[in-house]
């Protein structure tokens, strides 16, 4: 099977989901988990839309990257003045993006209506909007915006669009599902019909697809059109996007590669659920436990008779989870529990059998911390953490056992921290007082008391995620996620309480004492 090209929309598409806001930190740390899964192209945002959006440019360009190149978005050039003009345009060239993709009209009701143009002027646009950026050494892929309705409303014009873009010098025609309220069949006989229309005219350009999921169709239409000749497929990891969200690629990838056999040379399949709930965790959202593939319970068994067959060897599976790196999960089932326990502790160079009582008494702790809304799967610290308690050497020479927290303002914002304590068995006590938030105070206290120990002063907080663990109107318990670095590594810590300072503080005494345990104090 020919290969595809999987472009990914998340860090700009994927933002325009109502609900969902990513920082510059969060877009640098996706874009480097996407290359090490293999994505061929990762759209990092609009660089003309705001100096956040720059920034994100500016600061991937200190990375070192394996695979995946970097998509500046932006549109053809305004109708009234000259490509070289466009302020959208020359945003692209100075993000540094070594490929532009960029949207253009396709549909003649939004060219009159939106733009106040003729169709020949926005020929005009998008035509010189290409040549402009290819002028600057730019790969560019063009999105044609609202295509399908558009071929189905002056299907000559729509193709003219494409004829335009590939005389320019564009390596790609995306054609996009704007509305995302295209079917099955219309995609088929559109994709068919352009396909035609390339080869009786003898035009040389690549066609991707991108297509919305309004009707809960994106995924369908993504794979009808990679059977119909599609060479690129757009879409978001975890299918994130404005209104009802864009094609999910965590199912359009693996459907593609071991149901249809298109070959994706550079995807690593198995760390596809990995991926997936990094993208959750940064994007503040709670996974949704029955995604295909992906999923915490795509391949969980509780009904007697699956399990009964499973434990025989008959399979309930469509695929072998481990394929994309998810697992199987027998509910309630003590013996496949320990059976995970073992496989993580396999990861830390760890010996055991189910018979050990330290896999008993982690797997109990274990169900106990999910049960409270943890959700530990994905935070490695949690979980070199949880084998140290139960099969390292000593426990964390970090306790804290009494705090107080203040917060408010007089003039400015201000957070006070006193906490009370042992490090190495001896009474200690930590305090701060900070012109900022609680968080802040927290921290610098801790990082007070551990003020002797060797490089503690470079440990910097660099992320902080809340999310509701438990939903109970007021007496809702929340998540709270947190990340740190030194100059050798970057980890994160879970707290989980009704208290937010008090989820806040465990996350910070767990995240300091990964640290500990890593680097421990003489």
């Amino acid at each position: 099977m020919r290969p595809i090209a999987v472009f990914d929309t998340l860090l700009r598409d994927g933002c325009q989901s109502a609900d969902i806001n990513f920082s510059v930190h969060d877009k640098i740390e996706l874009v480097k988990a996407m290359d090490d899964f293999g994505i061929d192209y990762i759209e990092l945002g609009w660089p003309g839309a705001s100096r956040k959006e720059m920034e994100a440019f500016n600061e991937i360009q200190k990375a070192s990257l394996r695979h995946s190149k970097i998509v500046a978005f932006g549109s053809t050039r305004r109708i009234s003045i000259k490509a070289e003009e466009d302020q959208n345009l020359q945003a692209i060239v100075e993000s540094r993006a070594p490929v532009a993709c960029i949207f253009g009209k396709t549909w003649k009701e939004h060219i009159q209506k939106q733009l106040n143009a003729t169709p020949e002027q926005n020929l005009k646009a998008i035509s010189d909007s290409i040549r402009f950026l290819k002028g600057k050494g730019i790969q560019v892929f063009y999105d044609l915006e609202h295509f399908f309705d558009g071929f189905k409303h002056d299907r000559e014009y729509a193709l003219a669009c494409i004829r335009e873009a590939a005389g320019a010098g564009a390596e790609y025609a995306v054609l996009c599902d704007t509305n995302g309220g295209t079917l099955l069949d219309e995609v088929h006989a559109t994709l068919k019909a352009v396909k035609n229309f390339l080869e009786e005219e003898n035009i040389s350009i690549d066609l991707g697809v991108h297509f919305h999921n309004d009707c809960g169709l994106g995924v369908a239409n993504s794979l009808i059109a990679a059977s119909e000749g599609a060479s690129m497929i757009q879409g978001t990891l975890n299918g994130f996007g404005e209104r009802t969200g864009n094609a999910d690629l965590s199912q359009i990838i693996p459907n593609l590669v071991l149901k249809m056999g298109f070959q994706l040379p550079s995807i690593d399949l198995g760390k596809l659920t990995q991926l997936c709930n990094l993208v959750y965790m940064l994007a503040n959202q709670k996974p949704e436990t029955r995604k295909p593939f992906v999923g915490k319970n795509a391949f969980s068994h509780k009904g007697g008779i699956h399990v009964d067959a499973i434990t025989k060897g008959a399979s309930y599976e469509h695929i072998n989870p481990a394929l994309v790196g998810n697992q199987r999960d027998i509910i309630l089932s003590d013996l496949s529990g320990k059976a995970n326990i073992i496989e993580v502790l396999k990861k830390f160079g760890i010996k055991a059998d189910k018979k050990d009582p330290g896999v008993e008494a982690m797997l109990h702790a274990v169900e106990d911390l999910e049960a409270r809304g943890y959700d530990i799967g994905t935070v490695p610290a949690e979980q070199f953490l949880l084998k140290e308690k139960f099969f390292g050497a000593s426990p964390s020479p970090l306790v804290i056992t009494q705090w107080t927290i203040i917060s408010g303002k007089e003039n400015q914002e201000y957070s006070e921290c006193s906490l009370k304590g042992a490090f190495k068995g001896n009474p200690v006590e930590g305090n701060a007082k900070v012109a900022g938030g609680p968080v802040d105070a927290i921290f610098q206290a801790i990082k007070n008391i551990l003020k002797d120990v060797p490089c503690s002063a470079q440990v910097s907080l660099i992320n902080y995620k809340v999310v509701i663990a438990h939903d109970r109107g007021a007496e809702s318990s929340v998540r709270v996620f947190i990340e740190f670095k030194d100059d050798r590594e970057e980890w994160g810590a879970v707290g989980v309480s009704a208290n937010i300072l008090e989820a806040s503080l465990e996350a910070i005494q767990k995240g300091m004492g990964y640290f500990l345990a890593k680097h421990p104090p003489l």
